[in-house]
């Protein structure tokens, strides 16, 4: 590796370390500020209470439905689902979905096998299940954003399925709309994790920026039959709700997207047979490990080579000293004649770029990983709490820089370097993200030493 390659390097080394170090101690700071000072101005700027007769508040009638793992809160006076609890994903209890409706049925009326207990509907079935309230409203239907939860990545989309059969995502600060959803197969608000869907609606739609989230206003035609769906966003779950519901299951990953799917269901697959996606995280590294063994090999044998050809390029250095020109013409025509590709080693790299990016995405969007646990991590899209896979993973990078064959000492010290500004790169990424790179590296410096003792057996 030459000078201005090293200087290359560390330049782009000490750039990642400067943004990750302003970001973590100049901007966050300021944005948790501002965001404390909003909520403080939102406090202090609600109305004063008049010196009035307090009114009597009725408390709310509320009523719990569990379902499959999932516990929702609706008032049996307004209709509105006041919260739902994930017990399925670990997530917890938030906020208003739906407001405000008035629920006009006739009392004790169960069309489902089962019975009312107190507050709550207790219903012996199985996973094909329907509940049906007549509802009567004279003010428009209000969803919300669904579910989130402090300390993770946030996302907020809406997104409209139309009878023609586009798909469309608007992200948040696009989401100020009408439209009427005659023409629409369903449209909804897509979080991070879940989903508030309508799908037979007919009537004028408002979305608009309501605060951090995004609401919706319902304007019905006249009396109709819809449905509204809120729950996670689970393929599976909502094909089996309204098939067309499936494209909200949406990964991300922009332009990199084709990568996301078929690490998204390699994950599966190997979930599917260890029931732990934490191995199953570990186990697609050693696939994508074996799958580059070949790029590997040709990178250690152009390593090798190359520290065969130190002394004479040493020769074209003091030969060529005031002439850079001729010195890179020279030392190509060296490699060429001794077949030594100088930038082997950074093929397998830049393979794994898209990889990384597809598996953090699936981290960051996928609900089946939500909660999922390994050894003391007790959620794998979440950060070490304790820090530990990072160094873990920093210690296994620079054992395979120190084992790494290289003719130039300073590519050694680059990498090593690395391994430590890595270190901090990794601390608050998700922990799956820093098991995938440390299941990797562990595999990369098994294969290295194995590659050595062949070629010392040889």
């Amino acid at each position: 590796m030459n000078d201005r390659t090293t200087r290359l390097l560390l330049f782009f080394i000490f750039a990642m370390g400067f943004m990750f170090v302003w970001d973590y101690v100049v901007v966050r700071p300021k944005r948790e500020a501002l965001r404390r000072q909003q909520a403080k101005t939102r406090v202090e700027r609600k109305p004063q209470p008049q010196k009035k007769k307090t009114p009597t508040v009725k408390p709310l009638k509320l009523a719990e439905i569990r379902l499959n793992g999932y516990s929702y809160r609706i008032d049996l006076e307004s209709g509105a689902i006041y919260s739902l609890l994930d017990r399925k994903h670990k997530a917890e209890p938030k906020a208003y979905i739906v407001k405000p409706l008035r629920v006009s049925a006739p009392p004790e009326v169960d069309t489902i096998n089962g019975r009312v207990e107190g507050d709550g509907f207790e219903y012996g079935f199985g996973e094909n299940f329907a509940i049906d309230f007549t509802l009567e409203t004279d003010k428009p239907i209000q969803i919300t954003t669904p579910l989130t939860e402090k300390g993770r990545y946030q996302r907020k989309d809406l997104m409209v399925k139309t009878k023609a059969g586009a798909f469309h995502k608007i992200r948040y600060k696009d989401a100020n709309l009408k439209f009427r959803a005659d023409t629409m197969l369903w449209f909804g608000l897509r979080s991070r994790y879940y989903l508030a869907a309508v799908s037979g609606f007919k009537g004028k739609v408002v979305s608009f920026k309501d605060g951090d989230r995004i609401t919706l206003r319902l304007y019905p035609d006249g009396p109709q039959s819809f449905k509204i769906f809120f729950g996670p966003a689970e393929r599976e779950v909502l094909a089996k709700f309204n098939p067309p519901l499936k494209e909200a299951f949406d990964l991300g990953g922009g332009w990199l997207g084709w990568m996301v799917w078929p690490i998204y269901w390699a994950l599966v697959f190997f979930y599917k047979f260890t029931g732990h996606y934490g191995i199953a995280i570990i186990l697609l590294a050693l696939v994508l490990k074996l799958l580059l063994s070949p790029l590997y090999v040709n990178m250690y044998r152009s390593a090798k080579a190359m520290q065969k050809l130190q002394p004479k390029l040493k020769k074209l250095q003091k030969l060529y000293k005031d002439d850079p020109e001729r010195l890179q013409w020279e030392t190509m025509k060296l490699y060429r004649e001794a077949g030594v590709n100088p930038l082997s080693g950074c093929l397998p790299m830049l393979l794994m770029l898209p990889v990384f990016w597809a598996l953090y995405q699936v981290l960051q969007n996928a609900i089946e990983l939500k909660g999922s646990s390994f050894l003391w991590v007790q959620d794998l899209s979440m950060k070490d709490p304790y820090y530990a896979l990072p160094i873990i993973m920093g210690l296994v990078s620079a054992a395979n820089a120190w084992f790494q064959p290289t003719a130039d000492p300073n590519t050694k010290r680059t990498s090593l370097l690395m391994s430590a500004v890595f270190v901090f790169i990794f601390l608050n990424l998700p922990a799956g993200i820093v098991l995938y790179w440390l299941a990797y590296s562990l595999f990369g410096l098994i294969e290295q030493r194995i590659y050595r003792f062949i070629l010392k057996s040889s």
